[in-house]
């Protein structure tokens, strides 16, 4: 049993109403993105989770620039993205984020988890996160040696290549959600995301 000062520590306090400003994507520039999968009554405990994560993350150093956290239409997957300032400040992050002693509250909500470091490559027409709009987005994850193209309707994209040059992340931005699925079946490596928070 942990003692009322030791949660009091631990404890931060994080505004969990979903919104937040628009997050722009600027080539180049480096994104922690990390990676969640949940069981299915979990989504919303995944969220809390990475909202708290991004909080902890955006008041310690190296500063975080904008962030976003975002879930899959299914509940079953939970994307944190942060911008940040490459290397160094990547490796404090997953330093930092593993000693906050989450690693059990993990295992209790999520199935997997993967957190990488990425460059953006590409941004093409209204690549952007815009909690505010009426717009949906996707979000794919694939090895490199897949080949990937921007499917059609798409209004904008960010495209991102992990730093270990063996996977590509690419969030798709679209009006519609008939549009996601026309372009591609929904699966294990595209699918269509919400949202839930951004920061900057």
């Amino acid at each position: 049993m942990t003692r009322p000062h030791e949660d009091l520590q631990r404890h931060t306090a994080t505004d969990h109403r979903p919104g937040g400003p628009v997050i722009t994507f600027a080539a180049p520039s480096w994104w922690a993105i990390a990676l969640v999968n949940l069981r299915e009554d979990r989504g919303p405990a995944g969220v809390a989770s990475y909202e708290t994560l991004v909080e902890k993350a955006r008041s310690g150093a190296p500063k975080v620039s904008q962030a976003a956290v975002l879930l899959s239409h299914n509940q079953r997957r939970v994307i944190a993205m942060l911008q940040l300032g490459g290397h160094e400040a990547f490796r404090h992050l997953a330093a930092a984020w593993d000693d906050h002693h989450l690693v059990a509250e993990r295992h209790d909500v999520a199935e997997s988890h993967n957190l990488a470091l990425y460059r953006l490559a590409a941004a093409t027409g209204e690549a952007a996160i815009d909690p505010t709009s009426q717009d949906v987005y996707a979000f794919e994850h694939a090895s490199l040696d897949v080949e990937s193209s921007v499917p059609p309707g798409v209004r904008g994209a960010g495209v991102f290549d992990a730093d270990d040059g063996r996977a590509r992340a690419i969030i798709y931005r679209y009006e519609r959600l008939e549009q996601i699925e026309a372009a591609r079946a929904p699966g294990e490596t595209f699918y269509a995301v919400r949202p839930v928070r951004t920061f900057a």
